[in-house]
């Protein structure tokens, strides 16, 4: 049987009469497609009259207005659409300074009318400054906002994320996704962070802020997905700048923190206040394991926990490998690691050997020199009278009896 594919190979023995041959296929091609599908006469396919849908535009606009002014007016919806909900959230909060302008259509529009926008939005909390992100908005036909997301690489409010439970003091605010008992927790935990970290280092206007999302911290802070999977909170300034003295706030992760028993929950929201105490965040001078060490002292310094909860990741790499020849530094401190939270307690465990030589306000004086700018060696000779090599011994020495 002689087919395309033969005629091809034997235009291809022959240049001569390729680009005729080229034609003869093209034509057989049609032939036989115009045979499988049944043969008579060929009539051409009747253009699309299903109409054109159009985003509507000044209607979306319109719906952001109205956003927009039920923040600013203070007037209470009753409604339960996403943009009822980002109002009343923004009331309990004390979200002002809305602003939204539509910039462009995302996407197509579908055959409902629906359709998704890039917003550029801009407000402000209480004590912060004012915050703008491109968002994703999605509209109905009739242009009412259907629901916000982040656009790739910008940060998810939390007030336009869904229903929230706010819980402030005079020192605290907490806005959280979840239940009124969940939310009535974290202010408890969050004061109680506060009066930790004030035992130790001075905090004389305290203010302390957690964000706690439904799930996850990657789309609240506008990085990787899995970036944060394994961390149980974390402390960033509001704008993701680095500048000193950029308001901070405290993500927490509701899928690990929730699981934790009081105690452990409660380590790890004073950890992260101590780090809204002190502007660690925004501060490149000190070395990695004292920021975190520091914390964890401050964290854990009335626990009665033994070694095995507190330090049992890495006493437990020391029984298999020996103590690390370096106190951990950026590099150890990755999200990602295979050994992360075994940094963390290695930094601990460094800070106890310098309070266990020299008290904790020796510490505490190290932590803010450090923090002055003032370099690793000079400030550990100042406080405790030996250098960065002799702390290193010591630490490694700890570590190796405790992993006994």
């Amino acid at each position: 049987m002689r087919t395309v594919g033969s005629l091809l190979s034997r235009l291809r023995a022959h240049p001569a009469v390729v680009g005729a041959g080229l034609v003869v296929v093209m034509l057989l091609a049609g032939f036989v497609g115009w045979r499988l599908t049944g043969g008579g006469e060929y009539v051409a396919p009747t253009p699309s009259t299903a109409p054109v849908v159009r985003a509507d535009t000044d209607a979306a606009r319109a719906s952001l207005d109205e956003l927009v002014t039920g923040v600013r007016e203070g007037a209470e919806p009753k409604g339960e659409d996403p943009a009822s909900v980002a109002v009343r959230n923004a009331h309990a909060i004390g979200i002002e300074d809305v602003t939204a302008e539509y910039v462009a259509e995302s996407g197509h529009v579908d055959s409902d009318g629906s359709w998704s926008a890039d917003v550029e939005m801009s407000w402000r909390g209480p004590g912060d400054p004012a915050l703008t992100e491109e968002l994703r908005v999605g509209f109905d036909g009739d242009g009412a906002i259907t629901g916000f997301s982040a656009v790739r690489g910008t940060r998810m409010p939390l007030w336009l994320s869904g229903p929230v439970e706010v819980r402030r003091s005079g020192s605290t605010l907490v806005v959280v996704q979840a239940s009124a008992e969940v939310a009535d927790r974290y202010a408890e935990l969050a004061a109680t962070a506060v009066a930790e970290v004030r035992e130790v280092v001075e905090w004389d206007d305290p203010r302390l802020v957690l964000e706690v999302p439904a799930s996850g911290l990657d789309s609240a802070l506008g990085v990787q997905q899995g970036t944060y999977t394994a961390v149980a909170a974390v402390t960033a300034t509001v704008d993701g700048s680095t500048r000193p003295g950029t308001p901070l706030h405290v993500w927490v992760n509701q899928g690990v923190i929730g699981d934790l028993e009081a105690p452990g929950a409660q380590v790890v929201i004073t950890h992260e206040a101590t780090h809204a105490a002190t502007d660690a965040p925004a501060n490149a001078h000190r070395p990695m394991w004292l920021v975190e060490g520091f914390a964890d002292h401050v964290a854990l310094r009335d626990t009665k926990l033994p070694l095995s909860r507190t330090a049992g990741q890495i006493l437990a790499q020391v029984r298999e490998d020996g103590p690390p020849d370096h106190l951990p530094g950026k590099t150890e401190f990755n999200t990602r690691s295979e050994h992360f939270g075994a940094e963390y307690e290695a930094a601990w465990l460094a800070c106890e050997v310098l309070a266990d030589a020299g008290g904790e306000e020796a510490l505490v004086d190290l932590y803010e020199a450090t923090g002055r700018g003032i370099g690793l060696e000079k400030a550990l000779q100042a406080s405790f009278g030996f250098g960065e090599d002799e702390l290193t011994a010591r630490w490694r020495s700890r570590l190796s009896e405790s992993a006994r």
